[in-house]
């Protein structure tokens, strides 16, 4: 994607982007405001919408496999079992069909996205008497990060910030509620999940508790979340969360690679994260790094590696006028090649299709 000029105004909409020797997330959708970056694009809508129908397709190929594989262990003379294998060759077939183009024109239309997930939706659900789950983790860590210079006490700025991430993550479900309202049988499930000590909280969806993981493990690998949102707050505090509690391949394990079904969502902190470097929180100075133990300045997180599963790109978030001298200095500074850095206004998303051959494009309102 050419940055530059037109990373800073943003004026095309769409960019494609071929990098195939970085590692990338399969889907994903990078921005700094979810209103402004998700809610009010169209075109970010749709991609989510796409994106979502491929991880249910994904899911749901990768769970009629591990079904053929236990008949085949079962009855090792029999083989597999024949309806098992009936239904996974029509998933796959659908699954291909849905396959369809990403890009959009820049009136926002693509009526074969729009034809190949209602295939796609209408071969996994059914008639809809079984509901099909989207399963939704929603980690607002970054949110969570105590404020030193706050009159509150920490108890009080916790209950404050839960409270706050419950009504982030209800507008979430919200807007994917309205995504596939159409669609007989879709039900979220949402569940959050702090990686400051691996807590689950506010499942949402069903009084059930068995359709929810028990632990944060669980939640990222076999629990197989079809979407993971990441809050935006303090990236300190979020980076120092995944390295003490080694949650870094755990998330790349649900968002690359073949075995992989969850849409990755940064917002802000999130975003940052998941790029190659995540020193660009240190460069507006709104963050507080004091809060992580040994790693109290800003000196401190230079060529700091965040997740890197974004073809090598660095992300900074909140881009405006008042920045373009500052990151043309930054970036000429500590990288030397300005194809590194990818600069988000409020109202832009990025957003990535990580298969195959990697491709990417800014969708703005």
């Amino acid at each position: 994607m050419p940055l530059g000029g037109d990373s800073f105004s943003s004026k095309s909409i769409i960019n494609p982007v071929v990098n195939a020797k970085k590692e990338c997330m399969n889907y994903g959708i990078l921005i700094s405001s979810f209103t402004d970056g998700i809610e009010k694009p169209f075109l970010a809508k749709e991609f989510l919408k796409y994106s979502l129908s491929r991880a249910f397709a994904k899911d749901a190929v990768l769970r009629k496999e591990e079904e053929v594989r236990k008949s085949v262990l079962k009855s090792p003379c029999a083989g597999p079992n024949i309806e098992d294998l009936n239904d996974l060759e029509k998933l796959d077939t659908d699954a291909m069909v849905s396959d369809g183009e990403m890009f959009f024109n820049e009136d926002g239309e693509n009526q074969a996205i729009d034809n190949s997930v209602n295939i796609l939706l209408r071969s996994l659900i059914g008639d809809g008497e079984i509901p099909l789950d989207l399963r939704v983790l929603y980690i607002p860590t970054a949110l969570y990060a105590l404020k030193k210079d706050s009159k509150n006490t920490p108890g009080k700025q916790r209950q404050r910030a839960r409270a706050d991430g419950k009504k982030r993550r209800n507008a979430i479900v919200r807007l994917l509620g309205e995504l596939f309202h159409k669609h007989k049988g879709v039900r979220v499930l949402a569940i959050t999940l702090d990686l400051d000590d691996g807590s689950l909280k506010q499942p949402q969806g069903t009084e059930d508790m068995s359709f929810f993981p028990e632990g944060g493990e669980e939640a990222l690998n076999s629990w197989r979340p079809h979407l993971i949102y990441v809050e935006g707050g303090n990236t300190f505090w979020l980076q120092h969360c995944i390295e003490k509690g080694n949650w870094l391949n755990q998330i790349k394990s649900a968002c690359v690679g073949p075995n992989a079904s969850a849409v990755y969502v940064g917002k802000s902190a999130g975003a940052i994260i998941c790029g190659k470097n995540v020193e660009t929180a240190t460069w507006k100075g709104w963050d507080d790094p004091s809060i992580v133990p040994n790693k109290e300045t800003y000196d401190d997180w230079i060529g700091r590696e965040g997740l890197n599963i974004a073809n090598g790109a660095s992300f900074f978030p909140h881009m405006s006028s008042e920045w373009e001298e500052l990151v043309q200095e930054k970036n000429y500074d500590t990288k030397g090649n300005e194809n590194s850095l990818i600069c988000l206004n409020e109202w832009e998303a990025y957003c990535i299709e990580g298969q195959g051959t990697k491709k990417a494009f800014i969708a703005a309102k």
